[in-house]
């Protein structure tokens, strides 16, 4: 059962010792009329203390959409105001589907999370021959990185040349022995199910999970792409790199706009865009059981433990990973956390039957960082950890 997830997450907080900042118990926004009040003053707060241009918002409770909502501009320049239409880049939200992808496979007799990836696809280096699929998915897999921190390919090298680079590279670690994100793993992922499954992973993905679940606004793509409903991407921050590692940032007082390329064999990295409308309606046929089974879900959703009894995570909030699937471990309302670019975030909490969706056009929005309040006008003991 699902909430058997709910409980393990809970008991491996207690054990570990409670996160410091879940200690402070969340206040209801300005003692607001009413739920609706109350969500859109808090977002628009929020809105206005990040300096977020636009922002979508979906909220489904006990399997229904309860709330959505559409702010600020799509495109500043042009002044195109959010509606429930735009559609919005979610990043590394887009590891979930993948996970998902993977596990429909499993379901299907064709995909063994704990084999060998090179029994799945061939030519690959001597040295990847110890990682299982299971490894690249919880990124235990020790694999050099393919793209620095501000989302380039290695070495500024074409597409090609940059899978053929890392795969020259050491691995940075024994397998399955250390926590260390990574887009290599993904990328070689998204390998594997197209090999598996005869067909383009955005294919599988698109068939399996976008029409299954009626999403339809669901694509790939990334910011070059010029369509009229894809939300402009904007950051302040310009970052300092020394090689593949931001070593410093410098902040803008006003927003510059972003462009992001991926090339095809990144998406299964973070090449989703969609609405939260879309996200929410994937939630639900999800909790439904329509893409994966009850047991499917449990081990997408369940944090990887490490040799050392240890789980590892994003952060001290966000801090346990599952099969493409980021999880808050805490002893009262956990929540599983998907998150993308540091623009948009879902929070499912499976113990309280609710799921908060946030997209953002910002990189440095940080929706993780409350989410937790839009939930906590549902959950009234909700402790928000930021």
């Amino acid at each position: 059962m699902l909430n058997k997830i709910s409980a393990a997450m809970g008991l491996i907080t207690v054990i570990g010792g409670l996160a410091d900042s879940a200690n402070a118990q969340t206040t209801p926004v300005a003692e607001a009329d009413n739920k609706t009040a109350a969500i859109e003053r808090l977002v628009q707060d929020e809105m206005a203390a990040r300096r977020i241009p636009g922002l979508q918002l979906a909220i489904v409770k006990s399997g229904e959409i309860v709330f959505t909502g559409a702010y600020g501009q799509t495109n500043l320049e042009t002044a195109t105001p959010v509606t429930e239409r735009t559609v919005f880049m979610i990043n590394s939200i887009s590891k979930a589907f993948t996970g998902v992808a993977a596990m429909q496979l499993v379901e299907a007799g064709k995909l063994d999370l704990d084999a060998s990836v090179t029994q799945y696809l061939e030519g690959l280096p001597a040295s990847w021959k110890e990682i299982t699929v299971r490894q690249i998915l919880t990124h235990t897999s020790g694999l050099p990185e393919i793209i620095d921190d501000n989302t380039r390919l290695i070495d500024g090298a074409e597409p090609d040349a940059a899978w053929a680079k890392v795969q020259e590279l050491p691995l940075r670690s024994a397998p399955g022995t250390q926590y260390a994100y990574n887009q290599t793993g993904y990328a070689l992922m998204g390998k594997i199910i197209e090999r598996i499954s005869g067909k383009p992973f955005v294919d599988f993905v698109r068939e399996g999970q976008f029409n299954a679940a009626g999403m339809a606004q669901a694509r790939f793509g990334h910011t070059a792409d010029t369509v009229p409903e894809l939300a402009s991407l904007y950051t302040y921050l310009t970052l300092k790199m020394e090689g593949m590692r931001a070593v410093g940032v410098e902040r803008s007082e006003t927003p510059m706009a972003r462009h992001e390329t991926w090339p095809a064999y990144m998406h299964p990295t973070g090449g989703v865009q969609t609405t939260a409308r879309d996200l929410a309606a994937w939630v639900i046929a999800l909790q439904n059981r329509k893409l994966v089974s009850e047991r499917g879900l449990e081990q997408l959703w369940a944090p990887q433990q490490l040799p050392d009894g240890s789980y590892r995570g994003f952060n001290r909030t966000i801090n346990g990973y599952g099969l493409g699937w980021p999880s808050i471990r805490r002893a009262e309302h956990p929540a599983i956390t998907p998150t993308g670019g540091d623009r948009a975030a879902i929070f499912i909490y499976p113990e309280d039957d609710l799921t908060v969706i946030v997209l953002t056009n910002l990189m440095g929005a940080s929706p993780q960082k409350f989410v937790d309040k839009i939930a906590a006008q549902y959950i009234s003991d909700l402790a928000v950890e930021n």
